[in-house]
């Protein structure tokens, strides 16, 4: 009997589960605050600085003489007597031709510090080619072309004259022009970008004595 006794006295005495080990702890608001303004901070911080790098990606040249083997083109661009330095001055930037997204200068960035990007033997990148369609962006067509240089003795750019040459075939972005036409031609005393400067009046066909 007194054992039957003391199991119920056990069983009413048993201790019942701790409620504050039941009850979910509170959420710390002021830190997860916190942990927020720092995660929005950052992505602000972030965002401002791939916005400077794509413009300065955009509008300096400089950006792209960061790697070595592009500062040779950097500099023609800035300072030569060639076709690229002829843009410059009239507001033509590098991403005007080069259309390059940035995934694609991303791309270009790792090959460079890899050293894995293609040059030639004579150790620079490969040159790249337009179709005239690049060129008409901004010289409207090549008819209109040919009617800007219609003065000349002999047009180079009207289409009997032209033949089956492109525009690259002449017209050299980084580095010295081509004078196809001159090359087997006598033509007239016209220039090309970076030849010496004729007069505009001794421009013209065999002149005749009066």
């Amino acid at each position: 009997m007194s054992e039957e006794r003391q199991d119920t006295h056990e069983s009413t005495t048993t201790t019942p589960p701790s409620s504050e080990a039941e009850r979910p702890k509170k959420i710390n608001w002021a830190k997860v605050s916190f942990i927020a303004n720092i995660v929005l901070i950052a992505g602000i911080l972030i965002a401002l600085g791939a916005a400077e790098v794509i413009h300065q990606s955009n509008t300096n040249p400089n950006l792209c003489g960061l790697c070595h083997i592009m500062r040779p083109h950097v500099e023609s661009y800035l300072t030569s007597n060639y076709l690229d330095n002829i843009h410059q001055q009239a507001g033509v930037e590098c991403k005007d031709c080069h259309d390059y997204p940035i995934p694609a200068e991303i791309a270009s960035a790792v090959r460079y510090v890899t050293g894995s990007y293609v040059v030639t033997e004579e150790g620079v990148l490969p040159k790249r080619t337009f179709d005239e369609e690049m060129c008409t962006r901004c010289h409207i067509s090549l008819e209109h072309v040919a009617q800007s240089t219609d003065f000349l003795w002999r047009n180079p750019h009207n289409a009997p004259t032209m033949g089956e040459y492109a525009c690259l075939d002449c017209h050299v972005s980084h580095g010295e022009q081509i004078d196809v036409c001159g090359e087997c031609h006598d033509n007239g005393g016209q220039r090309l970008i970076g030849r010496p400067i004729t007069p505009r009046g001794t421009i013209g066909g065999p002149q005749t004595g009066g």
